[in-house]
């Protein structure tokens, strides 16, 4: 935890506990992003159409609208530790219920696995996000955030190198139904173990409302703040098109008439695209303090949108490394959000939160429209779909106001 040691503009106190918590932020994208890069396995493994193979996705972003909001009164009932703990132990379960699957070889217990999986990943955001945001000073959070989210695309960008590597070592036999997923996730079960271990032996600072708030009041009160609107519409289009994004770069990759790889050399090259959000979060959340977050994210969310388009002109190989370079834009893009989204916000921050969390399910929308569109138009053009939501991002960015401290910081 190098990079959380060294965070400018931080107490010493606040480092040990951030450190404990990016350890959840790299638990869940080792989770998120073996989810997606799997889907190829499924659908040859259980001999799926394309569309049922989409159906991991959609259970996978389907599990917030189920979560988020009983984790927002857990939250304040239990405090932020405890929920914590709690959303870990439903992805142990979803992990040993995957292996089970597995051995089963059964399809609908996959997706009831990722469902429970997904449960547990929507509640570590839930709380891990406006726990990191309270560890400090408000004018801070995004560089916080950015630090964990680096460590969180530690994880995904570990994963896909580490589901490679395992299915070459270890090669599927569809005929005889060997395959070495089980034991991954059995192996993830006994990491989320530890941390629940870890979270238990640490005393980390805990947060909790002193009263549970009526829900229909309190989202009443919310949805009067633009500034959070605007941050719903925001997560729901980032998540969307960085998920639709790293699914697509891949099939972008292995067409024979635009990238002309294989599909080993595609899958290990989307780690480039995962490793441009890490390499992006470390260096922004060492800087953060320095620039203005607002105008870094339109400058970012402009430049992603090119690329994109430049991808869509190009039609080749040179298009398909645009794509990957889109990671490198994305990284800032989350904690800029999540950060301008929660700011003033009080007693009703775990409410927040669970609202932004939900508005997630872009990762399952923007995706299934992009496939959608490929089936119409073709794969190149689908990218008018991403190119779209970059678009749509950079208004709401210029929406976006700098919070006063921050900006007299960042001058």
């Amino acid at each position: 935890m190098t990079l959380i040691t060294a965070l400018p503009g931080e107490s010493h106190g606040i480092r040990k506990p951030l450190a404990v918590l990016a350890c959840a932020f790299f638990l869940w994208g080792c989770l998120t992003s073996i989810n997606s890069v799997l889907i190829p396995f499924f659908y040859h493994y259980f001999s799926l159409t394309y569309r049922d193979a989409m159906l991991v996705n959609v259970a996978f972003y389907l599990a917030p609208f189920v979560a988020c909001l009983p984790c927002s009164a857990l939250m304040a009932r239990l405090g932020y530790r405890m929920t914590l703990i709690l959303a870990i132990g439903f992805a142990v379960v979803g992990c040993l219920l995957m292996a089970l699957a597995m051995w089963l070889v059964q399809f609908s217990w996959v997706l009831v696995a990722i469902f429970i999986l997904a449960i547990g990943v929507a509640a570590m955001q839930v709380v891990a996000n406006p726990y990191v945001t309270r560890l400090g000073p408000e004018e801070t959070a995004a560089g916080r955030l950015s630090v964990a989210s680096a460590i969180n695309s530690t994880g995904t960008t570990a994963a896909p190198l580490l589901v490679a590597g395992i299915l070459v070592l270890f090669p599927v036999s569809l005929a005889a139904h060997q395959e070495p997923v089980r034991w991954l996730f059995l192996a993830l079960a006994a990491l989320a173990c530890g941390l629940i271990g870890l979270l238990y032996c640490c005393h980390l600072p805990d947060f909790r409302q002193g009263q549970i708030q009526r829900l229909n009041h309190s989202a009443k009160e919310l949805f009067r703040e633009t500034h959070f609107v605007m941050g719903l519409l925001a997560i729901f289009t980032y998540v969307g098109v960085e998920v639709a994004i790293g699914t697509t770069a891949l099939s972008y990759l292995s067409d024979a008439s635009l990238g002309a790889l294989s599909m080993q050399q595609a899958t290990s090259l989307i780690a480039i695209y995962w490793g441009g959000s890490l390499a992006g979060r470390m260096l922004y959340g060492m800087v953060a303090h320095r620039v203005n977050a607002v105008s870094a994210f339109r400058i970012a969310t402009a430049i992603a949108g090119m690329l994109v388009g430049l991808a869509i002109v190009s039609g080749s190989r040179w298009g398909g490394i645009c794509l990957l370079l889109v990671g490198l834009m994305n990284s800032l893009m989350y904690p800029v959000i999540f950060s301008q989204s929660v700011r003033n916000l009080g007693d009703k921050t775990s409410l927040a939160s669970a609202f932004l969390i939900m508005a997630g399910i872009g990762g399952g929308v923007l995706p299934f429209l992009q496939g959608w569109m490929m089936d119409v138009i073709g794969l190149r053009l689908s990218f008018l779909v991403p190119c779209a939501a970059y678009l749509l991002l950079l208004l709401v960015g210029l929406k976006m106001r700098q919070p006063a401290a921050a900006s007299s910081q960042a001058a």
